[in-house]
């Protein structure tokens, strides 16, 4: 994680998460979080948005590779398992129960992260557009042009 702030300003209980917008398995990651935060926590934007693009920029990422998403917090930014595992502790309830394999070193848990990445278009396919949220949800997506 990175401690470097980016020039955009987002509500300040709000963490960004950026993710692959015509990758099935991060759409359907991203329903499950939209469903299961009851606190309007996130927000969201595709990795391939002008708002993603900035923020990958802003944090000296990769603007070409999609295989992660990355979650924008007050603090910095995190990726890979690190983010999954910070994500499941702020949904609360039986998520949080995923938080103590932060313990497991990091090189176990990415790598694991990164098999997935690596079969995800096999394990859900790709969409042929950037994947737009339902009407009820669009308020918690950052889109621009």
């Amino acid at each position: 994680m990175k401690r470097q702030q980016s020039d955009e300003k987002f509500p300040q209980a709000t963490w960004l998460i950026l993710f692959d917008g015509l990758c099935g398995w991060c759409t359907g990651w991203v329903r499950f979080l939209l469903k299961h935060d009851s606190q309007k926590r996130f927000q969201f934007a595709p990795l391939q948005s002008p708002i993603g693009q900035r923020q990958l920029a802003a944090y000296n990422l990769s603007q070409e590779i999609f295989s992660t998403f990355v979650v924008i917090t007050p603090a910095g930014y995190f990726i890979k398992s690190t983010a999954t595992l910070r994500i499941a502790r702020h949904l609360g309830g039986i998520w949080s129960i995923l938080y103590p394999f932060i313990l497991v070193p990091k090189i176990l848990r990415d790598g694991i992260y990164d098999f997935v990445a690596r079969y995800r278009f096999q394990l859900r396919g790709t969409l042929t557009t950037c994947y737009r949220p339902p009407k009820e949800y669009r308020d918690r997506f950052l889109y621009d042009v």
